[in-house]
């Protein structure tokens, strides 16, 4: 196998973002090839950016069977470094560069201007950066020596300090008597909240309570009273939290217990379009997956659109079968 060390690392801090850049040189580039296939990867030294821990992942022949011909590139977040904070989320771009050996830019991929969002359930951002017969002619153009030189420039996207306004709004929900004026029943238990507080954060709120343009009026004096079904009341309870503070209560029961909350909440977010909330549940689940939960946390998974804790399940179920040395094609298909 070929050395994937890296050849350089440097970093520098501006006012609200962190950049560094990562270099991941594979020598004797095609052996390596010929050694590897289709979804197997080289991976670079770890190194920090912003205070988390990265490494550049290389698949020479393609990711999978759709990418086989190109050389598929990704940034993936350390969650395994004890100094990277992998309980919330860590927001960055990035841009991948090919260098000759004088470690000149000769191939720049297409820059990446939106703002990637790494957590648990989705630590892992690239795609197909070149072809490989085109890197094959460049390298050779560039008289590259039969090794590859990857760059990866990463900028950390540091949020401002959120303020006090969850806190704020977290009183108010603590607040029994200001201004509620809409009751939910859930499960023989009622919960009062403030519309405008829940609309604000849910579309489907806005709509079941406000209705659209011209049903403003007569949808704020028909809803005062909202029947939920097929949804538990600590679950709602623990989604009425959410939406006002941003964060999950504390769930003081053992695993098995935070196991079905979380699960209960990413069935609530996903019918109330809660897309942070969503996320938030399944990182968490993902820090769960074990031979008993894997089957239902994937069921539920591809049921409600969480295509990250999917791929998580899905690489853990995987893994089972081929150390017991079994192969299920209908696994292999529900879990595209």
């Amino acid at each position: 196998m070929s050395s994937t060390k890296a050849s350089s690392s440097s970093c520098a801090a501006a006012a609200e973002t962190v950049v560094g850049s990562h270099v991941l040189t594979i020598h004797g580039y095609s052996k390596t090839k010929e050694a590897l296939g289709v979804g197997v990867s080289v991976e670079s030294e770890r190194f920090l950016v912003g205070g988390h821990s990265w490494y550049i992942e290389c698949y020479p022949c393609g990711f999978d069977e759709e990418a086989a011909g190109w050389v598929s590139v990704f940034l993936c977040l350390d969650h395994h470094h004890h100094g990277a904070a992998m309980d919330g989320e860590v927001q960055a771009r990035c841009k991948f560069v090919l260098l000759n050996h004088a470690g000149e830019t000769f191939f720049e991929a297409p820059l990446e201007h939106q703002v990637l969002t790494f957590c648990r359930a989705s630590y892992a951002w690239g795609h197909d950066i070149i072809k490989i017969t085109e890197l094959e002619e460049l390298c050779l153009l560039k008289d590259c020596q039969d090794f590859v030189r990857i760059r990866c420039d990463v900028t950390v996207i540091r949020e401002p300090h959120p303020g006090d306004t969850h806190r704020d709004l977290g009183d108010l929900l603590a607040n029994q008597e200001a201004g509620r004026d809409v009751t939910f029943e859930v499960g023989g238990e009622q919960f009062t909240a403030h519309r405008c507080v829940l609309a604000a954060r849910s579309t489907v709120f806005m709509a079941e309570l406000f209705g659209g343009p011209g049903k403003l009026q007569q949808n704020a004096a028909n809803t005062s009273h909202i029947r939920v079904q097929g949804m538990e009341p600590k679950v709602f309870k623990a989604m009425l939290h959410f939406i006002y503070t941003d964060s999950l209560p504390e769930v003081d029961e053992g695993d098995d217990s935070k196991v079905a909350m979380a699960q209960g909440l990413l069935a609530a977010a996903d019918r109330y379009k809660l897309e942070r909330l969503k996320m938030v549940c399944g990182d968490m689940l993902c820090s769960y997956i074990d031979a008993d939960t894997a089957v239902t946390t994937l069921q539920l998974a591809h049921k409600h659109g969480c295509h990250g804790l999917k791929e998580a399940c899905a690489k853990f179920l995987k893994d089972v079968l081929a150390n017991a040395g079994l192969v299920c094609n209908e696994f292999e298909t529900f879990s595209k």
